[in-house]
């Protein structure tokens, strides 16, 4: 009974927890339908002469939950009124599907050599890949500025894809996959005479499917968010990803800042739900805790 209750008592007490995460996402979503007059008697981010006058010196934020009148004007205006959010939209694609996709081929193929490459100093340059891995960002942005300057692509995208197609986290990921798999068969397929590009496409990668999913998954939310790297590399307002403008879009239309939020969340959302499963199986056979 008492093991009953502490269970109970566990239970609840994620459950509550996990309303309290998810509170923010359900006042965006809500409010996203509030009007924009609404919005700005809630929530103020600028002061007038009025509010200096009467002692008030900072913004105020009353958070609401329900909009008092369900309107819809704030997605008319991000998608319809206002064609600059799709632009910084589809810009925000052209920086994160090419990193995806060179990021899975690239690991996948280091991983393979990993797996299958008989050095004694292996492990150790497996290890110095870990070491970089680890590394905050702001201690390898100064070098790969410095090499985007020298390859002359500093005021591009390219600046941003390129280290995100050759990050070391996705071949440690796959390896620790590769690793999981049973030796027996590369050992039958070497046997019967397969190739090593063969044994790569049709045994290694059919069961890989997980890690790969998982690996999408996490580069994809990665470079969605991406800001650091876009506000160094990018310097014309009409090739910023969508992830630059919204942390400044408040300075702006406050109006637009719930709607274009919930349609910035949607794309990340919408593929952590489709691949949770694959998500939590690629991780956990990658032996990350």
């Amino acid at each position: 009974m008492k093991k009953k209750m502490i269970h109970t008592l566990n239970y609840m007490a994620l459950f509550l927890l996990g309303i309290l995460f998810i509170y923010p996402l359900i006042v965006t979503f809500t409010n996203s339908f509030m009007s924009e007059k609404e919005i700005m008697l809630h929530y103020s981010t600028q002061l007038s002469l009025f509010d200096v006058l009467e002692g008030i010196k900072d913004a105020f934020v009353d958070m609401k939950l329900i909009p008092d009148q369900v309107s819809g004007e704030q997605y008319e205006e991000v998608l319809i009124t206002q064609p600059s959010f799709l632009v910084l939209l589809t810009n925000s694609m052209k920086i994160t599907f090419p990193v995806v996709i060179g990021n899975v081929l690239v690991s996948l193929l280091s991983a393979y050599g990993f797996t299958l490459w008989q050095w004694k100093y292996k492990e150790a340059l497996f290890r110095l890949y870990v070491i970089v891995m680890l590394m905050p960002l702001q201690a390898v942005i100064v070098p790969n500025y410095i090499i985007a300057d020298t390859l002359q692509i500093k005021d591009s995208n390219l600046a941003i894809i390129l280290p995100g197609i050759f990050a070391p986290f996705g071949t440690f990921l796959l390896r620790q996959n590769m690793k999981a798999m049973s030796k027996e068969y590369f050992e039958a397929a070497s046997v019967d005479g397969a190739s090593i590009g063969y044994i790569f496409l049709y045994i290694v990668v059919p069961q890989m499917k997980s890690g790969i999913s998982a690996l999408s998954i996490l580069v994809f939310i990665e470079y969605w968010n991406l800001v650091e790297q876009a506000v160094i590399f990018i310097k014309e307002y009409y090739r910023e990803p969508l992830s630059v403008y919204l942390s400044r879009i408040a300075e702006g239309k406050v109006g637009l800042i719930f709607a274009a939020s919930c349609v910035y969340m949607f794309v990340p959302i919408w593929f952590l739900i489709l691949g949770q499963k694959d998500l939590e199986k690629g991780i956990e056979l990658s032996g990350i805790k």
